[in-house]
């Protein structure tokens, strides 16, 4: 009995009498059902390659697109047949792209070369992509291409090519949000974006990635610190802000952390009444001693009373200096313009007594950010 599978003397009969798009597309699925067979002869194999060169050539695009989706999954497809197939128009190639397994690193970046960015994102969605072709998506697509690559869980990426994409793309939601939501992220990573996630992306980081107890705790203060600031700003008067550290220091909630936050975002008053409780300085004497005065030391007594670490005095002073160029004017500085400027401070920040190395400022700018 006949496999009903094979390809009979009454298929090619019908295909050479008649050239409709049906009896061609029927020919095609038992072609290739036959081609993907242990059992196909060599004799077989060939007539049947010979059958697809024929097709690939075909005006109609549907038999086109049928051939595609039945040679993605076969092992082996002569390479005359991939680079057609490859080439063609989107509908027929792209989900032979992204499925046949049989692809060369050299046809993924010569298709990614082409730059037709719906094609770049079928390679960048291929199943186990290699490391390399990553790391080449990285370096030569847009972000759309990266977006997608960073989405595909199957993906093998680089440590060194999740760096490049946190430095490529430090100021694109989109990249940190697929970042944050992809299944497996290095720590190194995570420590690197993560100050500059928002607060909805920072619990998100918590709950899908197995975090250091040590990243997830400081997440979570960030989140309390920031919620807190906000608190202040909406107060106008010293009385509330007064009533509103004292609260916190009474509930051992007042850390150096959220002091030297305050400091930075501009919240001048928090900053100075959170010196007061923690040095058991009147307000008077400490409004002296930051600002009618030119010398440091006496600055970084007061800091040292209130049990300020050292290595945060620079983000202190960065900012102090930022309050004094711009005379007070706080009002017409936002948060984040004034965080900048606090920033750019540090990155230039240096005096007989201290250097900051990298990680120092790493640091203080992430309690800013």
């Amino acid at each position: 009995m006949q496999n009903n599978k094979q390809l009979s003397r009454e298929d090619v009969v019908r295909l050479s009498a008649s050239r409709s798009a049906e009896n061609k597309i029927s020919t095609v699925q038992k072609l290739s059902s036959l081609y993907s067979s242990p059992n196909i002869t060599l004799r077989e194999r060939k007539l049947a390659e010979d059958i697809f060169r024929i097709m690939v050539e075909d005006v109609e695009v549907k038999v086109r697109q049928i051939l595609a989706e039945c040679l993605k999954n076969t092992k082996e497809v002569p390479q005359d047949l991939v680079i057609k197939l490859i080439n063609d128009e989107n509908s027929i190639s792209i989900p032979f792209i992204k499925y046949y397994q049989g692809l060369t690193n050299k046809e993924l970046i010569d298709i990614l070369n082409a730059q037709n960015i719906d094609k770049q994102k079928a390679v960048a969605q291929r199943h186990n992509l290699s490391n390399e072709i990553s790391a080449y998506i990285v370096d030569k697509c847009p972000e759309d291409v990266v977006v997608t690559l960073i989405s595909n869980n199957s993906a093998n990426i680089y440590e060194n090519t999740y760096q490049n994409i946190v430095n490529k793309y430090s100021e694109s939601e989109n990249v940190k949000r697929c970042l944050v939501y992809r299944s497996e992220l290095p720590v190194t990573v995570i420590s690197k974006i993560i100050n500059s996630l928002s607060e909805e992306l920072q619990k998100r980081l918590i709950m899908t990635h197995n975090l250091p107890n040590n990243i997830a705790s400081d997440i979570v203060e960030q989140v309390k610190e920031k919620a807190t600031l906000r608190v202040s700003a909406e107060y106008s008067s010293d009385k509330q802000i007064e009533e509103l550290v004292h609260e916190l220091y009474t509930s051992n909630k007042l850390t150096p952390s959220l002091v030297v936050r305050s400091i930075c975002m501009g919240d001048l008053k928090f900053f100075e009444y959170a010196i007061v409780y923690l040095s058991n300085t009147p307000i008077t004497e400490v409004r002296k001693i930051l600002f009618n005065t030119q010398v440091d030391f006496v600055i970084r007594n007061l800091l040292r009373k209130a049990f300020i670490p050292k290595n945060l005095f620079p983000a202190v002073f960065s900012a102090l200096n930022v309050i004094k160029d711009i005379r007070f004017d706080l009002k017409n500085n936002s948060n984040q313009t004034f965080a900048h400027k606090v920033i750019e401070r540090i990155l230039s920040y240096g005096n007989a007594e201290e250097e900051l190395d990298p990680r120092d400022i790493e640091y203080l700018i992430s309690k800013i950010n």
